[in-house]
């Protein structure tokens, strides 16, 4: 009798108890959009500059701590963008007090640069194009190939040739012509002067075809600086694009590090007020730690980044380039309507890599011929215009004249140079090792040509592949940005749920820290998918030959 009283009196009691706590749970989550949470306020990634001092708990938010009783909160902010556009994010720059002092004798923000230097990505595509080494390398390379061409062409003209050779002969010499029997005697000067040509008539094709094959160098140095100016806008927009990403990881390290900061101030005063242990305490200073620790690492990253691009730009590294696009935004350039098999095709058609290993190839084929000509005879016109005398100018002296059977006199004899007129035709025919030389080297240039045609087949080879990898690239990114902001946005609830839960007493302090990191992450996958579509539709450009300034700057499709 007495059990089944205690019964009847405590079973009613336990389930008032407890319905009255469901209702308490229920309650507060029910109200989870009105019931805010003390220490946050309505900041985000988009809005305001970011401020340093008394930091908001449980958001990457920007206003100060509110102070007040546990039941006075404001909602947590969702960062995914969703109120504009979700694939964006706009990046402020966070203020000189928000960073981390890595060194007292830098600045914070500065670190080793002199000063800022604001750039846009259509400053960066400019400066490249004019200040880029690689480029400016290519076109020396393309100066020189051309100067080759006038060189074979002018093969075909006449060579000239001028002598002048003064000389002083002193004693005697036997001559084999002449009726004197006696040595001939000298103590004079002795000048030998000519002017004449050779005209090349027939070298067995070597002028004609090295000409030919110095016109395929030529243009495939200028394939090869049309490439060489590709890859340079290339690389030029995906580095200003890391620079955009760096500096929006930055902001989002800035913020983790507030939020933190508001979760360690938080955990105290509810330490204070006897809701919250030591460990939780602890656990969100660790958290605190870890996010400096980040925010050390990115500032650092976003310098190394402007460094970088200055590198490339052949820029002074010593000033800090900061993007002056402040909004970090999906960018398409190839049309999603076009498909693998239209990009191929512009890829053949437009590659300059392809034309200029198909410019290569021709060229070694002509060397096969230019090494056969060795083998063959060649002929020359020649004519040539010698001056022999002693002076050049009329000089007479008088000199002893004999003549058969009469007594010998005295004359006067011109010591002037006077002219001496030949013409003729030179044919050559020369075998160098009885031929073998020539053979071999005609055989080498045969396997080079081999060479070289399959050295093209791998590079179309290569060319599809790079093709068919920046296609699938940029479906996947694309795909991934979706799948980002849906992160973003289940990761800025799930915060804002664990830190209701830790507010009213039904959560632990380690789900809050949990959810924080999961929101950091989300933000900054967020960021990286954007920079990583915008960098998959720059290689896509670039592997179909299509990319120039116009098209990196293009904000419509310029492949459709």
């Amino acid at each position: 009798m007495f059990r089944t009283l205690s019964l009847s009196v405590f079973l009613p009691v336990a389930l008032l108890v407890g319905f009255g706590n469901l209702l308490f749970v229920s309650s507060a989550l029910a109200q989870d959009q009105n019931l805010p949470l003390r220490g946050l306020n309505n900041g985000s990634l988009t809005k305001g500059p970011l401020t340093k001092g008394p930091v908001t708990n449980g958001s990457l938010t920007n206003g100060p701590l509110v102070k007040g009783p546990l039941d006075e909160v404001v909602p947590v902010d969702d960062l995914s963008g969703s109120d504009v556009d979700p694939q964006r994010i706009q990046i402020v720059r966070p203020p000189l007090s928000a960073l981390i002092s890595i060194d007292k004798k830098v600045d914070s923000a500065l670190l080793d640069a002199v000063s800022t230097v604001p750039m846009s990505l259509d400053d960066v595509v400019q400066s490249a194009v004019k200040n880029n080494l690689d480029i400016g390398i290519s076109s020396y390379s393309e100066r020189a190939r051309k100067a080759n061409l006038v060189s074979s062409m002018g093969k075909f003209l006449p060579d000239i040739a001028l002598s002048y050779q003064w000389n002083y002969l002193k004693g005697k010499a036997n001559v084999p012509f002449g009726q004197s029997l006696e040595p001939l005697s000298f103590n004079n000067p002795f000048i030998l002067t000519s002017a004449g040509f050779k005209y090349y008539g027939y070298r067995g094709g070597s002028v004609l075809f090295g000409a030919l094959q110095n016109r395929n160098n030529y243009r495939a140095a200028r394939h090869s600086k049309h490439a060489t100016v590709s890859d340079t806008l290339q690389t030029a927009a995906k580095r200003y694009y890391d620079l955009l990403l760096q500096e929006a990881l930055l902001q989002i390290r800035v913020k983790a590090v507030e939020t933190s900061e508001g979760q360690l101030s938080l955990n105290k005063d509810l330490k204070q007020g006897g809701l919250a242990t030591n460990l939780e305490v602890l656990q969100a200073e660790t958290q605190l730690s870890q996010d400096r620790q980040n925010l050390i690492d990115q500032q650092i990253a976003r310098r190394e980044a402007a460094i970088l691009l200055a590198e490339f730009l052949n820029a002074n590294q010593g000033l800090d380039i900061v993007p002056s696009d402040l909004l970090l935004q999906k960018i398409r350039i190839v049309s999603e309507q076009a498909n693998a098999a239209r990009l191929l095709q512009l890829a053949i058609d437009n590659r300059p890599e392809l034309k200029q290993y198909e410019e290569l190839r021709l060229a070694a084929k002509k060397q096969i011929v230019i090494n056969a000509a060795k083998l063959q005879p060649n002929f020359a016109f020649s004519g040539n215009v010698l001056g022999i005398g002693e002076t050049l100018s009329k000089q007479y002296e008088l000199a002893p004249i004999t003549l058969a059977g009469a007594a010998g006199g005295v004359g006067l004899r011109n010591r002037q140079i006077t002219a001496l007129y030949t013409l003729g035709v030179n044919v050559n025919w020369n075998f160098e090792g009885l031929g073998a030389v020539d053979l071999a080297n005609t055989y080498a240039a045969k396997m080079t040509a081999r060479q070289a045609g399959l050295q093209q087949q791998q590079v179309l080879n290569k060319v599809t592949s790079e093709v068919r990898r920046s296609y699938l690239q940029s479906l996947k990114t694309d795909r991934k940005i979706e799948e980002a902001v849906a992160q973003v946005r289940s990761a800025n609830e799930e915060l804002r749920l664990a830190q209701l839960r830790f507010q009213n007493g039904v959560g632990r302090n380690i789900d809050v820290l949990k959810a924080q990191q999961d929101y950091t992450s989300s933000l900054i996958e967020k960021a990286r998918a954007i920079v990583n579509f915008n960098n998959a539709q720059i290689d896509l450009l670039h592997d179909t030959g299509l990319i120039s300034s116009a098209t990196v700057l293009s904000r419509t499709p310029a492949i459709r």
